[in-house]
């Protein structure tokens, strides 16, 4: 059980001594830390001991007990004050009064009344160490629910399930403005919907993240709401107008980066606040026109897929089987599918590697070969740069 810590602060002893003994500080969870002959005394020992409750006289050498208590205000503002004095003068009471001091006895002082008063101020302090654990508590887990909380609410406001009142409140809550926002932009990275069971959910997670922090730090944060829908597309709410080349740095660091390619598409909001979903609902539709895979890369995907355990298989192969050129391929794939052709190539190959390793015995030259890797250690090579593992530690 925490004891509060006590300053008797006057130039005699006679009367700290008489305080002193005049009190059961022990059975009322108080100690006294120290006594104090003056004013800067009882600074220094206040502050040296963090006090919690301070009894003061108001005359006292080098410093008296009004400066004091004003020095030790600014320092310890929770520290609770109890003036103990012969002066019995009103400016005196008042300027104790502007110091917020608990309450101000006269000499002799009355034991009982010390003590009830005593009780009184470990009862206050009592009281406010629960409140702050309790809104410390409350901010903390506020704190780590902040996330959550505003994807939530963003979430339900796209999908049409908020009345105005609601919206207005909750965005006041989060700090964004009360209005509708001036642009609305949504991207996508096609390949999260296309990942293989190779690449792990938390690996999907960490990119979505990489993307969602590029997006804030390009952007800013001040007028602009990141947030996941339940698609996982990434969805920007702006109170302020961006530029397209603004956009297009994104997409760009995200390459750079990320070696990801994403698609996005940015709308004028013109729509009231219950109506937002509207304007959401409009750019998936733009994204989706954007990203529709042509027969082209269709058919040179399924080529892949039939054939990538040839270790032979090249660019050049997959375009004459499909009577187009290589470079018009190797561009329709890449903006198409969101992927490259040997980023393709190697992914089926590493899925089907996974698969053999979880389901098999096959030495690993034996499923190199199986998956059309010319030597065993450009296999592992490569499996550990996309897994992040060797095979063998993939197996076990």
């Amino acid at each position: 059980m925490r004891k509060w810590k006590v300053l008797i602060a006057d130039d005699e002893f006679i009367i700290r001594d008489g305080i002193r003994s005049s009190v059961e500080w022990e059975k009322h969870g108080m100690e006294v830390v120290g006594e104090a002959e003056d004013g800067e005394e009882a600074v220094e020992l206040a502050l040296e001991h963090q006090i919690d409750i301070l009894l003061i006289d108001l005359n006292m050498p080098l410093m008296n007990g009004i400066n004091a208590m004003k020095k030790l205000k600014e320092q310890l503002p929770d520290c609770k004050m109890l003036v103990i004095t012969g002066y019995d003068e009103f400016h005196y009471a008042q300027e104790a009064i502007r110091l917020q001091v608990e309450d101000y006895l006269l000499k002799p002082v009355n034991p009982e009344k010390l003590q009830d008063l005593l009780l009184e101020l470990k009862q206050k302090l009592d009281i406010e160490v629960d409140q702050k654990a309790y809104l410390k508590q409350a901010a903390n887990q506020l704190k780590k629910n902040y996330a959550q909380l505003q994807e939530r609410f963003f979430q339900e406001w796209i999908e049409g399930q908020l009345a105005k009142e609601e919206i207005i409140e909750q965005l006041q809550f989060l700090s964004y403005p009360a209005t509708s926002p001036e642009q609305y932009i949504v991207i996508r990275w096609p390949e999260y919907h296309r990942s293989q069971s190779f690449m792990q959910e938390n690996d999907r997670q960490v990119l979505l993240f990489a993307i969602e922090n590029i997006v804030k730090e390009i952007l800013g944060s001040e007028k602009a709401a990141v947030f996941r829908d339940r698609a996982h597309l990434l969805n920007v709410c702006l109170w302020q107008q961006v530029s397209n080349e603004q956009i297009e740095k994104i997409e760009e660091s995200v390459q750079k980066y990320l070696n990801i390619a994403v698609y996005w598409y940015k709308a004028e909001v013109n729509e009231d606040l219950t109506d937002i979903y509207k304007v959401y609902d409009w750019c998936k539709m733009e994204i989706e026109k954007q990203i529709r895979i042509s027969p082209i890369a269709k058919q040179a995907k399924t080529f892949v897929e039939q054939n990538y355990q040839d270790s032979s298989l090249t660019l050049d192969r997959v375009a004459d089987a499909l009577h187009v050129s290589t470079v018009y391929l190797s561009r329709m794939m890449k903006q198409e599918l969101g992927i490259s052709y040997v980023g393709l190539l190697t992914q089926l190959r590493i899925n089907k590697a996974a698969d053999l390793l979880k389901t098999t015995d096959m030495t690993m030259r034996d499923i190199a070969e199986e998956i059309g890797f010319e030597s065993q250690h450009y296999f592992s090579t490569t499996f550990k740069k996309k897994v992040g593992i060797s095979p063998m530690q993939f197996k076990k």
